[in-house]
């Protein structure tokens, strides 16, 4: 079993992500990048939109954290609807990577003020169960890398 990222050791790989991610796709065209696997799948620009959305979501939960009363509630949201809703397919590769560096910018600065640790930093998923602050940040991280995995961003 692999061992839970600190919300330290998370802020600091997003920040990774956040200086690579530019370099890494610098080579793709806007083609390649709408370019679409397969019927119903994502192309690699709306799994980008789609990471932005989870950015989105996630930043305020972030926030919340520190203001609302514990456990916070962790509300999902339609995944494949904000990907549609937000027209990422439509956008431009350059709008939608300022968008997602912008909000990842973020929340790595939420979590340069939130704590180390601590137990009472919980959310409660729908299912009734409780999740720690620093669980949720690991999560998160490993959830970027998963879809830039699928983008063969490595």
């Amino acid at each position: 079993m692999t061992k839970t990222m600190t919300v330290r050791e998370a802020e600091a790989r997003l920040r990774g992500w956040i200086r690579e991610l530019p370099l890494l796709l610098a080579d793709k065209s806007e083609e390649e990048l709408k370019a679409r696997p397969g019927p119903g799948k994502w192309s690699q620009l709306e799994i980008l939109g789609h990471l932005c959305d989870s950015a989105l979501h996630n930043l305020m939960r972030f926030v919340r954290i520190r203001i609302e009363p514990r456990p916070l509630p962790l509300t999902p949201y339609a995944q494949d609807d904000w990907v549609s809703g937000q027209r990422y397919q439509a956008a431009s590769y350059d709008h939608v990577l300022s968008l997602w560096l912008a909000l990842n910018t973020r929340i790595a600065d939420v979590w340069a003020g939130l704590p180390e640790g601590g137990s009472e930093w919980t959310f409660l998923r729908p299912d009734g169960t409780e999740i720690a602050l620093e669980l949720w940040a690991d999560d998160y991280v490993l959830h970027l890398e998963h879809h830039l995995r699928a983008m063969n961003i490595e």
